[in-house]
Formats: C-alpha cells, structure tokens, sequence
C-alpha cells in the first residue's frame, strides 16, 4: 500500500512538472533588439522589383507576381519584412 500511494504522488508531479507552461510572455524575435526590420520603398514595374535603403545601402528584391500582389504602377509603396524575408508590393496606390 506504501508503494503504490508513493508511485500515485510521483506520477501526479511527473504530470505537473512536465505540462507545458503558458509561454505567451509579449515577447518575440521581433521585440528583442527593438530594431525595426521592416523597410519601405518603392516598386518599379519594368523588372517587377521593390527597391529600398537599409544601412545606407539600396536593395533590390522581387516582388510576387501573381496578378494582385505584383507592381501595377512605377512609384507604388512596397515593404520589405526582413524577418520573414517577404515583400509586400501595394498594387492599390
């Protein structure tokens, strides 16, 4: 009888150490260094390209070309995420 109430109380706190904690602190990669990575500029539509500056420098990246997500108009705003390396051509501007 000893041991089975001794394994009941080891089993009940394996259960308890082992559940997992709610880890929605407000923090995430993004929030760490407070640097902000998403960057604006502008996309041109004869190569279908968003061009930005980031450290002083000029970027290129593709924007997606599907019909709807692709650069309608010379001059639109685009934003580059550098986190999650994605490009958002704004083809309602």
């Amino acid at each position: 009888m000893q041991i089975t109430k001794i394994s009941l109380f080891l089993f009940a706190a394996m259960g308890a150490v082992a559940s997992p904690v709610d880890a929605e602190s407000g923090l995430n990669a993004r929030a760490e260094n407070a640097a902000d990575i998403k960057y604006t500029g502008k996309c041109y539509t004869k190569d279908n390209e968003c061009k930005y500056e980031a450290d002083g420098k000029t970027h290129l990246v593709k924007c997606p070309s599907a019909a709807n997500t692709k650069c309608e108009k010379n001059g639109n705003k685009c934003t580059y995420d550098s986190y999650d390396r994605k490009v958002k051509c704004d083809f309602r501007h």
